[in-house]
């Protein structure tokens, strides 16, 4: 890998380390506040809601910027709000309609920030090498912040609730000083920013070119129904895991950083399982897992299954993405990612705000468990309508990963 990719990996690891302990501060913050699931569910619409808001046009604008400056700047925005969070926290005046401001501020700079670094991957690492640094950059995200981050943020939280958000603000910060220090060359050519067109010709040029590609199509509506109906689970899940699975705070942080074995493994192997498997059949493969998963969540809420549900989807996941953002840095045209790019997460990942707020609502009429079951039948339909163009010959032929000797 070249030595600029190593950079990136650090910068990886050292902000995954944050969220991570953020990952399992946040919801016990939320949970502390309040113990409506309808606001505990905010806590997640608000972090996803920007996607839905800003996605289209940031393409336009990752089009026409610098990369690398979008992802210092945007992770100096976001370790300025979690000071304001330290701080709001120590001095217990921390209320949950502030952390809700708060999280959307930190959600609209994330944004530019996940865009950014798929945009920015291709431009320091070979075609031929984007799956296994993909895979590295999973891992490393899945060890820093599920192994390390989760379990340490819940037992901090309960020693002292405002450090965990410290430790991702200072985190954040030194990610950004070591983006800004890779030696890469812009990512927008001179010819692209001297020629720039209307905002709305280069955002319908985005759109139009990822609607007239049938297998980017489908994988969009795909992720975005898989986000969404995923989220009806987790936008409660401390709340569930309170009270059916019996864990406190610190149980909390430590039942996390367990169910992501599976995506450690998925990161690892990821490139492997989808030379072996190709891209349709690991992208069916997962689907099943998403589904199957949910239902026995619900069904049978013990710890022990739970926790093994869990590794067999975050496994599920990362392969998922491993192959998926492999495929789209590989057939999207480097002058159009961006546009193109944020048109297929607006589909994918705005979803995941709603399916937040439809997973709050579930929960609050129906009880803890519905929104498990909801789940897993809106996966098992979108499944079944996916399935053609995934078993088709062309997207298997298209969309085969590119191994190496």
């Amino acid at each position: 890998m070249p030595g600029a990719y190593w950079r990136q990996f650090a910068a990886s690891a050292v902000s995954n380390l944050g969220d991570g302990a953020n990952a399992a501060a946040m919801p016990l913050l939320a949970i502390s506040l309040t113990d409506d699931p309808r606001l505990i569910s905010l806590v997640a619409f608000s972090s996803m809601v920007p996607w839905l808001v800003l996605s289209l046009p940031a393409g336009v604008w990752l089009d026409r910027w610098d990369t690398k400056r979008v992802i210092v700047v945007a992770n100096i925005v976001r370790a300025a709000v979690y000071a304001v969070i330290t701080l709001l926290v120590a001095t217990g005046t921390v209320r949950i309609w502030s952390l809700l401001a708060a999280l959307l501020v930190i959600g609209c700079a994330e944004v530019f920030f996940d865009m950014g670094s798929q945009a920015f991957l291709p431009s320091i690492v070979p075609a031929h090498q984007l799956h296994r640094a993909n895979g590295l950059l999973y891992s490393v995200e899945v060890v820093t912040n599920s192994f390390v981050g989760l379990p340490l943020g819940a037992w901090l939280f309960v020693i002292a609730a405002g450090v965990p958000f410290g430790i991702n603000g200072a985190a954040l910060a030194l990610a950004a000083a070591l983006v800004a220090s890779i030696a890469a060359a812009p990512t927008v050519s001179p010819t692209h920013s001297a020629q720039k067109g209307s905002f709305l010709a280069d955002l319908r040029e985005g759109m139009t070119w990822l609607w007239g590609h049938r297998n980017l199509r489908t994988l969009a509506v795909l992720l975005g129904v898989t986000n969404a109906a995923m989220m009806f689970g987790e936008a409660i899940f401390v709340k569930f895991a309170f009270r059916y699975l019996g864990v406190g705070p610190r149980g909390f942080g430590v039942l996390l950083a367990l169910t992501s074995v599976g995506a450690i493994l998925g990161g690892l192997l990821g490139d492997r399982i989808a030379g072996r498997l190709g891209v349709s059949a690991s992208i069916i493969a997962a689907y099943v897992v998403f589904t199957v998963a949910d239902a026995v969540k619900a069904a049978f809420p013990s710890i022990a299954l739970f926790a093994v549900m869990s590794v067999a989807v975050s496994l599920a996941g990362t392969l998922w993405n491993v192959v998926t953002v492999s495929y789209r840095q590989r057939v999207i045209p480097a002058a159009l990612f961006g546009r193109v790019n944020s048109a297929y997460r607006f589909i994918g990942t705005g979803s995941i705000a709603l399916g937040a707020v439809v997973g709050g609502q579930t929960a609050h009429y129906f009880g803890l468990r519905a929104p498990y079951f909801l789940g897993s039948l809106v996966t098992a339909v979108a499944l079944a309508w996916g399935l053609p163009v995934l078993r088709s010959d062309g997207f298997a032929s298209v969309g085969a990963p590119t191994t190496q000797g």
